[in-house]
């Protein structure tokens, strides 16, 4: 009897020591867990900053008056900076940022096509009827609008509070 009296106050010192071990493991598995979510939500902001910014390229496009204008506003970064966030950090925005940005390649092209810097008119008085750049126009608002839903659905998975 001795002999189990003295072992009942070990398992119990090694089912505390256990215990112990278990929460502190927890813990350190639910901060690690906040930490991502975190950032996760961090970097869905910044993803959502650059396509904001981006939005702003199209209205900058037709007030262009120089070829070299052009050129600049094709660079996109905001955009490729949102998609790369995205394939790192957002696999499903993937597709739908890269059919923006290349609606956007679409409409740079087709508005440099119909611009003549000659005439001393805004790329936009020059290009605003022109079938070739309304349908350009229609489907860069098409995949802007379908980019930003995406956001929109996505943010319950990727921004959590």
């Amino acid at each position: 009897m001795g002999q189990s009296s003295s072992i009942t106050p070990a398992l119990f010192a090694l089912g505390g020591v256990a215990l112990a071990q278990g929460v502190a493991m927890f813990q350190s598995f639910l901060d690690r867990k906040n930490k991502h979510e975190v950032l996760l939500r961090t970097k869905y902001e910044e993803l959502g900053a650059h396509f904001l910014e981006s939005i702003k390229l199209p209205h900058a496009l037709m007030k262009v008056v120089k070829d070299e204008e052009i050129h600049v506003l094709t660079l996109q970064a905001s955009s490729n900076n949102a998609l790369l966030l995205s394939l790192v950090y957002f696999p499903l925005l993937q597709q739908s940022l890269e059919r923006y940005i290349e609606s956007y390649s679409n409409l740079c092209l087709v508005s440099s096509s119909l611009f003549d810097p000659d005439k001393n008119k805004p790329l936009g008085a020059q290009v605003y009827d022109k079938p070739e750049y309304i349908a350009a126009s229609d489907a860069h608002i098409e995949a802007r609008d379908n980019l930003q839903e995406q956001i929109k659905i996505h943010a319950s998975i990727y921004a959590k509070s």
